[in-house]
């Protein structure tokens, strides 16, 4: 293994390894970048810097154009499809408001699952009113 060889494969398995530090999927492929240039290397196909550089960017932008949706959907999941578990959870639960609702704001409180949830609502709801959650929006509630 020649010098630029292993300092190819040892760029890649860096990268490789900076995604695990880093993740966003984006480090494996200029990772993949380098070992694909280290592998040309060896195979004498990029004797010279520029070739070597330009072997190293295109396979770095072409694995990451061509695998990157295909990957991160495999890693992270394919959640296009599914509901959000952290917003359908709460759809449809009894909560207790414990601060006022007036009509139309998100300056009431509800309790829900033992914490204090902002609440709004289309009407007015008192203190102790039994009320059920039909939307989330970050950490403010819908009641009706």
């Amino acid at each position: 293994m020649t010098d630029s060889t292993l300092i190819w494969f040892l760029v890649g398995i860096g990268l490789l390894l900076l995604e695990f530090v880093a993740p966003g999927l984006v480090i494996l492929f200029f990772g993949i970048g380098g070992l694909i240039t280290s592998l040309a290397h060896s195979l004498g196909f990029a004797d010279s810097l520029q070739s070597q550089l330009l072997i190293f960017s295109i396979a770095s932008i072409a694995t990451l154009l061509l695998l990157r949706k295909y990957l991160k959907a495999w890693f992270v999941g394919d959640s296009e499809n599914e509901p959000d578990e952290m917003e359908t959870e709460f759809i449809g639960q009894t909560v207790k408001v414990v601060v006022a609702i007036p009509e139309g704001t998100s300056r009431g409180k509800v309790e829900l699952k033992g914490a204090d949830w902002n609440a709004k609502s289309k009407t007015t709801h008192a203190v102790g009113e039994m009320v059920t959650v039909i939307d989330r929006d970050g950490l403010t509630l819908t009641v009706e």
